[in-house]
């Protein structure tokens, strides 16, 4: 039995297709910016409400009915109880697809142990988020390209190698570009069975299969500088490979190819192809194809990569000394407060009473209520929050 599906997705996504303000203060912060912009709020609202109004009046419980028909669900109007009530149904919601995807993780977390490390390694992170680059079938096997870099993995490209189909399933073929959203990895007699949704265009896609693989590649560090600098495009592929370490093995991967790389010299040398440059464009050839890159669009260290893991970011993770954190949270320096606020995270028992200082200082905007929302979970699942804490931060906690 599946605990992800299309069902359970856009059942989730329709009780959330209405938001509403939560509190008095948030309703007066945004009437006082309306009425300062010169916007007609109450109107903007009431479109909003009717341009969801059908689909409302299909998942809303029927006490809420009344408040859509008369226009005023999401109006400063709308009764206190009522609106806290329509929030509540709102959290349940999420709550019940929170545990939809804590299933579908379990189920994952249990399957890979039967898999390579390769794949355990894939699947330890997420895949939320990450591309398909390339598809390729060959013979009851199918050949997925995955780019990670929109997503949240460590690795940018993982190539998962889907042995044995025994049956395949989609609404909307599996295509290059899709976006993988939520997946699940189940254990059967027969091997595996793998479900994922995908966005763009909206498809769920159910394979069973015999056995599952993995290989995965890393942007060298020099890309990852290069790249939060802006200088890729400016850099030309030999100052690139000058900041490459010659010990490294590296891959040349485009949305067509992967070969290793054998060295590098005046250009890049493949060890199973070749590639050769041109004025405007460069042209890869392996055995009998050859695939064409214009240079405007298709810089060539954008296809580097290597096996080895560096963390771009490790300096992140340097600890704060503990007199100089709370200066460091709050401070304009990004790294300084990164730096601080992941110390906190990782030494919450130890520095609670900082923490506590800290959190009733700072007042919660929209540009850090995000990370407030990570940061107060993990110090309320480590229960060293005070009880006034607790109550501030409540509806990022819930």
């Amino acid at each position: 039995m599946w605990n992800i599906s299309k069902e359970a997705k856009e059942k989730f996504l329709k009780c959330h297709l209405l938001p509403i303000h939560e509190s008095d203060n948030d309703w007066e912060t945004i009437l006082r910016e309306a009425n300062e912009n010169g916007e007609d709020l109450i109107t903007l609202l009431k479109e909003s409400l009717e341009e969801v109004k059908e689909e409302l009046l299909k998942i809303l419980p029927s006490r809420f009915i009344p408040y859509v028909e008369n226009g005023t669900l999401n109006q400063p109007s709308l009764p206190k109880t009522v609106r806290e009530d329509y929030l509540q149904w709102i959290r349940e919601a999420a709550k019940e697809f929170e545990q939809v995807l804590d299933a579908a993780f379990n189920h994952t977390k249990q399957a890979v142990t039967f898999l390579s490390p390769a794949v355990q390694s894939v699947f330890a992170e997420s895949l939320h988020d990450s591309t398909i680059e390339r598809i390729e079938r060959e013979g009851d096997s199918i050949h997925l390209y995955i780019n990670t870099e929109g997503g949240f993995s460590t690795k940018s490209y993982i190539h998962l190698l889907i042995q044995n189909v025994i049956t395949e399933e989609t609404d909307v073929p599996i295509q290059v570009g899709q976006w993988f959203i939520y997946y699940e990895l189940q254990k059967t007699v027969n091997g595996f069975v793998f479900r994922v949704l995908f966005d763009c265009p909206d498809a769920e896609w159910t394979i069973a299969m015999k056995e599952m693989d993995a290989e995965y590649y890393y942007r060298p560090l020099a890309f990852a500088r290069l790249r939060d600098e802006g200088k890729i495009e400016e850099t030309s592929l030999a100052e690139y490979v000058a900041q490459l370490n010659p010990s490294y093995r590296y891959w040349f991967i485009s949305p067509n190819v992967t070969c290793a790389i054998k060295s590098f010299s005046e250009n890049i040398i493949l060890e199973n192809g070749k590639i050769e440059f041109a004025q405007n464009e460069f042209i890869v050839t392996v055995g009998n194809e050859q695939f064409t890159y214009e240079l405007d669009k298709y810089h060539p260290i954008k296809f580097i990569y290597t096996d080895i893991y560096e963390d771009p970011y490790a300096h992140f993770y340097e600890p704060v000394p503990i007199d100089e954190i709370e200066a460091a949270a709050i401070s304009d320096n990004l790294e300084l407060q990164v730096r601080a606020w992941n110390t906190m995270y990782t030494q919450p028992a130890e520095l609670a009473d900082i923490i506590n200082r800290i959190l009733w200082e700072i007042e919660i905007t929209e540009e850090n209520e995000m990370m407030l929302s990570v940061y107060t979970r993990h110090f309320y699942k480590e229960g060293i929050l005070t009880e006034g804490i607790i109550e501030k931060y409540h509806a990022l906690i819930d």
